[in-house]
Formats: C-alpha cells, sequence, structure tokens
C-alpha cells in the first residue's frame, strides 16, 4: 500500500511541477494558451462543463481527505486505543500482571504490552524477547493457559484477540581481536 501511496504522491508532485514549469514558461510556450482553442470553446459555450468538473475534483479532494483521516485514526489507535476510561485503567494495571508474570516464564528476557484497536475490535499486541535458545512452543502455549487469560478477565474482555510476537535475543559474539603477542 505504501510503494502506490508513494508512486500516486510522486506522479502528481511531477504533475504539479510541470504545471508550474509550463505556467512560468518554462517550455517556451510562454504566449501560447495552455489548452487547445476547441476545449476553451466548449467550455465557453457549455455552462455546465467547468461546475462539473469543479465537482468531480472536490469529491475527489474530499475522498482523499477523509481516506487521510482514517489513517491517522488507525494510527492513533495503535498508541492509545479508543475503550472508555474505565476499561482502559484496569487494562494498565492488568499489564504490570502481565508483564511479570510473562518474564517469570524460562527463556523469556523482555516484554512489551499494548492494547490496541478501537471499542468494538479491541486487541492486545505483545512482543516477547526470548533467548536464542528458548522453546517458543513452550512459551506460547504457557502464555496463553496463563497470563494472557488471566490479563483478558481482569481486563473484563473474555474474547480479547492476543498478538503475540516473538523475537529472538542471541549473544553477540565477543569482537574485540586477540592480540598477538611477541616476545
Amino acid at each position: 500500500m505504501r510503494i502506490a501511496i508513494t508512486a500516486t504522491g510522486a506522479a502528481l508532485a511531477g504533475c504539479g511541477a510541470a504545471a508550474l514549469a509550463f505556467g512560468r514558461g518554462a517550455f517556451g510556450l510562454a504566449d501560447a494558451p495552455p489548452f487547445h482553442p476547441a476545449l476553451v470553446a466548449f467550455a465557453t459555450e457549455s455552462l455546465w462543463f467547468l461546475p462539473v468538473l469543479t465537482g468531480l475534483a472536490e469529491a475527489a479532494a474530499l475522498s482523499g481527505q477523509l481516506w487521510l483521516i482514517m489513517q491517522l485514526r488507525s494510527a492513533v489507535q495503535q498508541w492509545r486505543p479508543d475503550l472508555d476510561a474505565r476499561t482502559r485503567d484496569r487494562a494498565l494495571e492488568a499489564a504490570g500482571d502481565l508483564d511479570r508474570d510473562a518474564r517469570s516464564l524460562p527463556g523469556v528476557t523482555d516484554v512489551r504490552i499494548r492494547l490496541t484497536g478501537s471499542v468494538h475490535r479491541p486487541r492486545l499486541r505483545m512482543t516477547v524477547v526470548c533467548a536464542g535458545d528458548a522453546v517458543l512452543g513452550e512459551v506460547y502455549g504457557e502464555l496463553g493457559a496463563g497470563p494472557v487469560e488471566r490479563y483478558r478477565r481482569a481486563v473484563g474482555l473474555p474474547d480479547l484477540p492476543a498478538v503475540i510476537r516473538f523475537r529472538l535475543a542471541f549473544p553477540r559474539p565477543d569482537r574485540r581481536r586477540p592480540r598477538l603477542e611477541t616476545a
């Protein structure tokens, strides 16, 4: 989706730059009319042409603004859920217990918890960092059966979907080179 948006934005920016350059006479056509005389005559004779063209441009601009608002809303919902204050407070309290319980599992080194979504579609997002030798299937099973289920009950959302992402943390090798000692 980002590639399509970037390509569309680049094409529109290019068209705008070309129109600006054309209006400034960069192409050597400063004295020539920007539109074909037949098109100018048609627009002059047909009184409906310019209002329809303006309406279409405004509809396209409005749909673009609505799309942008929806994208902004979904981005904000990832950082702050669209839930009532009481549920948000319960979720904050339960997140501490979930964090503590998840860190106590074998192989888990770090946990990040976020409640996202809207009133109608809340979602628990967890990122669990495990040691490189951790058995992820066991960690996942213990998370789902214990801490995540207790979190759902504490928040009051028994059907809360949980998205758990795992990251493995491998120890970094020592990058120092051994010194050669000469006698």
